[in-house]
């Protein structure tokens, strides 16, 4: 797969979420379309063959308890 990011844009007073690839010439390809939700922009980017570069945070990755 090849790398992706995802990246936020301004959209009707919000923001949606897009995906773009980096190639070695330096052109750019990016999602034509705008994506509400987060996932569902990396599923969209997942399913054409890239890999979004995102770090997935679960118990025990280093982040300190909220203190109650």
């Amino acid at each position: 797969m090849k790398p992706c990011e995802i990246y936020y844009v301004r959209f009707e007073g919000s923001y949606a979420w897009k995906w773009r690839h980096r190639q070695l010439d330096g052109s750019v390809i990016e999602s034509e379309e705008k994506y509400p939700l987060y996932y569902e922009c990396v599923s969209a980017a997942l399913r054409r063959g890239y890999q979004p570069d995102i770090e997935c945070l679960a118990p025990g990755d280093g982040r300190r308890p909220s203190a109650h």
